[in-house]
């Protein structure tokens, strides 16, 4: 164990272990899962399902870097209106259909998806439902790409249920060996999985696309007024401001792992 003399000698001055930390890891952004499924080799014409499109971003990069179609799916009635104007103005609404409907019940033939793309659906829904419903909709040797953040031993049980409860998560969602169970289960086997981790966050913070400073900042202005704040605003607005950005920094700090997973649809 550390004495106190030995930890205020080390934190006195600079170090090599200092020096380390401030050099970067090269970390994978975002755009690598748009890379690690342009590996996996969708062809012109096929059908991708973003399930949970939110506005329809990733559904246009999609079907405009592959030459895709797509349907877009989310259950919240105001994503639905963002996406529909979104593939609008981007010129693509007779290659891209935006429905309004969840992951457990798409209105959809079954084996008439070539790909589903899930991000950062899974954690929000019944997992068993969800993979029963991606696996009747995706042909044989169809595949499906997640990302979903699953819990850590770090996310302490206190924070997990904070957590959970202010983000609309499910706690059995955010289990890794659960969710893996529930896929086989559905009939889909895994091909590969790949977990990033801190990487986005740290991505995110030294291209200047986030500031977890402000984050922390924020979350504590909550913790010092939440009485005051929880009256103007009402419990779950303040709950979701904080796990939203708590949701960001779980992930930064190892509480939180996002994980890539891929999923083949077997005859």
């Amino acid at each position: 164990m550390t004495t106190v003399q030995e930890l205020y000698e080390l934190w006195a001055g600079e170090s090599e272990l200092q020096a380390e930390l401030k050099k970067s890891l090269a970390p994978r952004g975002r755009d690598w899962l748009f890379e690690t499924f342009g590996a996996l080799g969708p062809e012109k014409g096929q059908l991708v399902v973003d399930a949970g499109a939110r506005d329809g971003r990733h559904a246009i990069r999609l079907v405009r870097e592959h030459g895709l179609r797509a349907v877009a799916l989310d259950p919240v009635a105001k994503h639905v209106e963002l996406a529909r104007l979104a593939v609008a103005e981007a010129g693509l609404k007779e290659r891209i259909e935006v429905v309004e409907a969840p992951i457990e019940d798409m209105p959809l033939a079954d084996a008439s998806a070539d790909w589903i793309w899930c991000r950062d659906v899974l954690v929000h829904v019944d997992a068993p439902r969800a993979f029963a419903e991606c696996a009747r909709v995706l042909r044989p040797g169809g595949k499906m790409l997640a990302y979903v953040s699953l819990a850590t031993p770090r996310l302490e049980p206190l924070e997990a249920k904070e957590l959970t409860e202010a983000v609309a998560a499910v706690r059995e969602s955010m289990d890794g060996s659960g969710l893996e169970a529930a896929a086989v289960a559905a009939g889909l086997a895994l091909v590969s999985v790949d977990q990033l981790g801190s990487e986005w966050r740290e991505r995110m913070i030294e291209d200047g696309e986030w500031d977890a400073g402000a984050d922390a900042l924020e979350v504590a202005r909550v913790r010092r007024r939440e009485a005051e704040l929880v009256e103007r605003h009402g419990a779950t607005s303040v709950a979701a401001a904080a796990g939203g950005r708590l949701w960001g920094l779980y992930q930064l700090l190892g509480k939180l792992c996002p994980t890539v997973y891929v999923w083949e649809r077997r005859a």
